[in-house]
């Protein structure tokens, strides 16, 4: 009888072992209430356009045209709507300089514009 016992409690026991052992390979699921590591983010990259050149502005050359009833700074291949409708029609037809910028639309916001040779 003894030797039941010693053999049961020796299974049990690495039964036991067996377990633990198992559950302690088992990757565990991430503590959501865990706090993340404390690591510095590096800082923003400062812009390669400095302020007074966005103030600025952009140079745009090209010829004011007529489409749609709309004035156009047209650029090469590219049409620009611009903004100031009144400074279109007074450049209608003629090839100008214009500072200003786009927006999201590619509306130029003309800043100053004059005749161009």
């Amino acid at each position: 009888m003894k030797l039941i016992g010693t053999i049961t409690a020796v299974l049990v026991l690495a039964a036991t072992l067996a377990l633990a052992q198992s559950q302690s390979q088992q990757p565990q699921p991430p503590d959501p209430t865990a706090q993340a590591p404390t690591t510095k983010a590096p800082p923003p990259k400062q812009s390669t356009v400095s302020k007074t050149q966005e103030e600025q502005g952009q140079t745009y050359v090209g010829e004011i045209i007529l489409a749609n009833g709309t004035y156009y700074l047209r650029s090469g291949a590219d049409q620009y709507m611009l903004q100031d409708q009144a400074k279109g029609k007074q450049y209608a037809g003629q090839t100008v300089q214009v500072k200003g910028s786009l927006d999201s639309r590619n509306t130029l916001h003309i800043q100053s514009i004059a005749t161009h040779q």
